[in-house]
């Protein structure tokens, strides 16, 4: 759980002022392309899930792994397509490109 905050707060403190928890684009809004989110275009997304698979882990059952394993994909993958589509309509090819070169949750695969 520890690598999860260590990764949230690495994304929330890249993000700076653009940093919110609605989907939204302020004035001269940009894409970030340094820190965690040269490698994945989610970390704070990502360190979630991981938090959450290591109380999974934690709470030493295969059930509740399973339930947040299933709960956190269902969420997570809907926030990603809406919030995409967002920056996508706000951000124009700057975002789409950056979508082409980093992949969302997990570098190299996903």
């Amino acid at each position: 759980m520890i690598l999860g905050f260590t990764i949230y707060y690495w994304g929330v403190l890249t993000l700076g002022h653009f940093c919110s928890g609605f989907v939204r684009v302020i004035q001269d809004h940009k894409v970030i392309r340094n820190g965690p989110y040269r490698l994945v275009r989610h970390p704070v997304y990502a360190s979630e899930i991981l938090s959450f698979i290591g109380l999974g882990l934690a709470l030493k059952s295969w059930v509740a792994l399973l339930i947040i394993l299933v709960t956190t994909s269902v969420y997570y993958s809907k926030r990603i397509r809406i919030e995409e589509k967002f920056l996508t309509a706000e951000l124009g090819d700057e975002y789409v490109q950056y979508m082409k070169s980093v992949k969302r949750i997990i570098p190299h695969i996903l």
